[in-house]
């Protein structure tokens, strides 16, 4: 039996293969009410991936200057950020929707993830993203883009060795995960946007240990 390495590797090479805009999602998983899709492209939003708004990370200031911040920060033409900055500082945990992007998304969620000092944690990141799709909710959001935010949340990512990347993105994907699962009452579809095909194997395991638990939880419950 190939072990968990072997297993990642061969998905990496399987979707380094993927055109630069994937055309559908490469795994899928239902979960009760809840559908999390995996999409996976270079750096692009593939023009495929359409949903009523998308998630990005942010601090107290609420400045989109960074990795997928940035990248939903133009594609709004800048609308978003200033709609934000009239609001600005929320605190850690917390969530802005502001306008989206035109025919993208209609509604663009900035995530309060980090404090002032740029630190985070899983539990400021989980309530932050359950307080955007909370808010989005109640704007009658049935569909989410939710992009990796491993680049966002790497510190210094031009200074660190493979391992300790491979490393971080393995933590955020488990992290991402666990939240979207925790708020899944709030959104009927979310589809994980991975913009560097090498953290996609993470999600696709984060995916499987999740669809594994449910089908426990079933079998306990029959």
């Amino acid at each position: 039996m190939p072990s968990l390495l072997d297993t990642l590797r061969a998905t990496a090479h399987r979707l380094f293969k993927l055109p630069h805009a994937s055309l559908r999602p490469v795994s899928k998983v239902a979960l009760q009410d809840l559908t999390i899709e995996l999409w996976v492209s270079q750096r692009k939003l593939p023009l495929t991936l359409r949903a009523d708004a998308i998630i990005v990370p942010v601090a107290t200031d609420l400045k989109m200057v960074f990795g997928i911040a940035k990248m939903a920060r133009d594609m709004g033409a800048d609308a978003v950020q200033h709609e934000a900055s009239a609001v600005a500082p929320l605190q850690p945990g917390d969530a802005f929707v502001g306008t989206g992007a035109r025919y993208r998304y209609k509604h663009t969620a900035l995530a309060v993830i980090f404090d002032d000092s740029k630190r985070t944690s899983p539990a400021i990141i989980s309530q932050a993203v359950g307080t955007a799709l909370r808010k989005l909710r109640d704007l009658e959001v049935n569909s989410v883009v939710f992009p990796d935010m491993t680049e966002n949340l790497l510190a210094q990512p031009n200074w660190i060795t493979e391992e300790q990347r491979r490393t971080t993105a393995a933590l955020i994907a488990r992290i991402m995960v666990d939240a979207i699962v925790a708020g899944g009452l709030m959104a009927s579809t979310v589809r994980i946007w991975v913009w560097d095909a090498q953290n996609a194997p993470f999600f696709e395991e984060e995916l499987r240990r999740v669809k594994q638990e449910q089908r426990t939880l079933e079998a306990q419950s029959a």
